[in-house]
């Protein structure tokens, strides 16, 4: 598999458990995205709002203070066209239809492959 390459975009990527970061920023390197971390949803709104350099979102749901869910309203109050996509470990297709209410474009399941995420870069990064 080729390794798509997504120099000069950023990714905010709003992840508090640290085995999980780490498993996305390799990916990240990998696909040399420069990569923003949110440990919670009041940072990733405080970040989004700041940094308009950020070209997407990866937004766990289950977050220690405020979920993705009502952080991702929060954004699209602010930023309604920036691309969000959703990490969750839920399996349900509540959960799911749940974070595209809530603003997020797509859900990827936890755990993902490598493929899956970076399919999902490609698609709304536009390369």
């Amino acid at each position: 598999m080729a390794i798509p390459n997504f120099e000069n975009t950023t990714v905010l990527v709003v992840e508090d458990d640290e085995m999980s970061f780490l498993y996305l920023n390799q990916i990240f390197r990998l696909t040399r995205n420069h990569v923003v971390r949110a440990r919670n949803g009041h940072e990733a709104i405080q970040i989004s709002r700041i940094n308009r350099e950020i070209d997407l979102i990866l937004m766990d749901i289950q977050l220690p203070d405020i979920d993705g869910n009502t952080a991702t309203r929060e954004i699209r109050k602010f930023n309604p066209e920036l691309p969000i996509i959703a990490q969750t470990a839920g399996k349900t297709q509540q959960e799911r239809d749940t974070a595209i209410e809530s603003g997020c474009n797509d859900v990827l399941v936890k755990p993902f492959k490598m493929e899956e995420l970076t399919g999902m870069l490609a698609k709304y990064l536009k390369r």
